[in-house]
């Protein structure tokens, strides 16, 4: 099999580029347990498609924005602690479970502070 560009992925596999009779140059995961990436993922391991580059992991996501936070807070309550208002109305749930609801959403989405790196 002609292969190039071997590099290491976050799964303990090796990400290469095989020569496809149809479609050419293409994306290959080789696995050492697949039956269609075992003879692969050997000759990578053992250089035949040169030096294995290194892992890199991805750099970790940014910081939710303002907006996005009051959006994510907002969806949060009218899904959540909206129809335990209605049911608090309706005499069907109390009023602390509503305010505890209420309660859980400002816990999971605080709104940003100064003091916490947010994107503008």
């Amino acid at each position: 099999m002609n292969a190039r560009n071997p590099k290491q992925n976050g799964f303990g596999t090796i990400d290469v580029e095989i020569n496809h009779p149809s479609h050419g140059w293409i994306p290959f995961t080789a696995a050492p347990n697949d039956p269609a990436g075992a003879e692969i993922y050997a000759a990578a391991i053992a250089g035949e498609y040169g030096q294995i580059a290194e892992y890199v992991s991805p750099p970790p996501p940014p910081p939710p924005t303002k907006a996005q936070i009051s959006a994510m807070r907002q969806a949060a309550c009218q899904l959540e602690s909206d129809p335990l208002f209605f049911k608090w109305q309706r005499g069907e749930a109390t009023q602390q479970q509503w305010l505890d609801k209420i309660a859980e959403i400002r816990a999971r989405y605080p709104n940003p502070t100064d003091e916490v790196p947010i994107n503008e």
